[in-house]
């Protein structure tokens, strides 16, 4: 019987259906779209874990985590999970009094092995979520799939799939909107989103792609932008003509 609480906390769609199918597999959840709605959970119930997104509206994660921790949740263990840091960021956001750090993408078999060592109280021996391994030139990594679907249904899986797609789909108009007029923050958070997410699913050719946009939109590189911004398209429409033609889901 389930008995141990965690409340996950994220605005992204996709990433909180993810979190809420693999710890329901083994924990009670509730959720909450941003830090605003993660303090008023945390006003009325204890729990055992706080997964906690960091960029959000109404409220980020560094001050909800903040908030929570003055109310009765105050020894709850609380982990930063973000796309938008590096491994080499862990020391800042455990200073800032998260009890544990983790970049997306992530991972299903790292991710729950380190929840479920602080649930059963032995952090001392946890380690980061792995860093992408996949065959970077896979459509999509089968090994990747494989795991998702260790810890929920096809049908689950597929509903997280069609999400990712939509993300996509809203990057495609979003190029469509600012490029090439120039370089757009919301195109650039937008393709860091779906570089995360793209990881986590193991999109491989979509996070390879969407990894080098994000860099040379970083660094202004105009000229490499715009041709990785077309070849992201493009690897957009074969990663969508490959699930309509797959049989994975198939029932």
């Amino acid at each position: 019987m389930k008995s141990k609480m965690v409340l996950i906390v994220d605005d992204n769609d996709l990433n909180r259906k993810l979190f809420e199918n693999l710890i329901g597999q083994r924990f009670l959840f509730e959720s909450a779209k941003n830090g605003l709605e993660a303090v008023e959970l945390a006003e009325v119930s204890t729990f055992d874990l706080i997964l906690m997104d960091i960029q959000m509206p109404k409220m980020d994660g560094f001050t909800a985590m903040k908030v929570i921790r003055q109310g009765r949740n105050l020894s709850c263990p609380i982990f930063a999970v973000t796309a938008f840091a590096e491994e080499s960021d862990r020391n800042h956001f455990l200073e800032q009094g998260f009890d544990e750090f983790i970049t997306k993408p992530i991972r299903p078999k790292e991710f729950l092995s380190l929840v479920q060592q602080y649930l059963n109280g032995n952090p001392k021996n946890s380690t980061p979520a792995s860093e992408i391994t996949g065959e970077i030139s896979a459509t999509l990594d089968e090994n990747v799939l494989n795991h998702l679907l260790k810890y929920s249904s096809k049908s689950v899986i597929k509903k997280i799939f069609d999400e990712f797609l939509n993300e996509c789909a809203e990057t495609e108009a979003l190029i469509d909107l600012h490029y090439p007029d120039g370089l757009s923050s919301e195109l650039i958070i937008k393709i860091h989103e779906i570089k995360g997410n793209s990881g986590t699913l193991g999109a491989m050719k979509i996070y390879n792609s969407a990894t080098k946009a994000e860099d040379y939109g970083k660094k202004e590189n105009f000229t490499l932008f715009g041709e990785e911004l077309k070849n992201l398209r493009n690897e957009i429409g074969e990663f969508r003509k490959f699930l309509n033609q797959a049989t994975i889901f198939d029932l």
